[in-house]
């Protein structure tokens, strides 16, 4: 039986990876999605170059097309908000200095203390739903949503397949990733969701065994991937 199976790309479970490290619980890695352009991409550098009061990012992958876009439109100042620490240090490697990060990150803490409501553009997945909009909306925000990025399964490789169907726990971030995980393998070991969104998804997939943090970040996730694995007799 394999470790812990994490399911998000490398670069985003960097933090993850160092913490269970720091445990000493055993990990792979197998990317679950994978992200394209979205069919507003091509709007956002043009969309860029327009008056807002805010740039709302709510994810690293989100930064990553929202860089693209700024790079090609000739960097134009931005006025930036960012959606946790994670999105906001993916901001700063691209040279994008977030003037707001939420408190918390979920989406409705960052529609709730957003201040000075104004024109805000949402470079987002298209997958996306729709309460962060609505919220800022209510608060007086003008809100333009773009499409800027869709998320579909990574076609795996038999050897990943494999780590799948081996896992003693999957760790999992999003319900496009529990939709992936059904997917590709038959396996529905203990799970270890990043929040309850994903949790409640894994349970309607029919994964028994699952958990996630009280609170919101990479540090109460890993700690309950520890004690999951911790649990099923995978640590001394």
């Amino acid at each position: 039986m394999e470790g812990v199976v994490l399911t998000r790309n490398p670069e985003k479970d960097r933090e993850l990876a160092r913490r269970l490290d720091a445990f000493g619980v055993p990990y792979a890695s197998v990317p679950l999605l994978e992200h394209a352009p979205g069919p507003d991409f091509p709007d956002l550098a043009g969309a860029l170059g327009e008056a807002w009061a805010w740039v709302a990012v709510t994810s690293p992958t989100a930064a990553g097309f929202l860089a693209r876009a700024w790079e090609a439109a000739g960097r134009p100042a931005l006025r930036v908000a960012a959606l946790g620490g994670g999105t906001a240090r993916a901001l700063e490697r691209a040279g994008l200095t977030p003037e707001f990060t939420a408190p918390e990150a979920y989406g409705r803490a960052l529609a709730e203390t957003l201040p000075e409501p104004g024109p805000l553009l949402w470079p987002t997945s298209s997958r996306a739903g729709e309460e962060l909009g609505r919220v800022l909306e209510a608060r007086g925000f003008r809100v333009r949503r773009l499409d800027a990025y869709t998320t579909r399964p990574r076609p795996l490789a038999p050897e990943e397949v494999a780590r799948l169907e081996a896992a003693a726990v999957a760790a999992v971030a999003s319900p496009s990733a529990v939709a992936a995980w059904v997917r590709a393998a038959a396996a529905r070991p203990p799970l270890a969701a990043i929040g309850r969104v994903t949790a409640e998804a894994a349970r309607a997939a029919g994964f028994v065994c699952v958990v996630w943090p009280e609170r919101p970040g990479v540090a109460g996730w890993a700690e309950r991937i520890r004690d999951l694995y911790e649990e099923k007799g995978h640590l001394p």
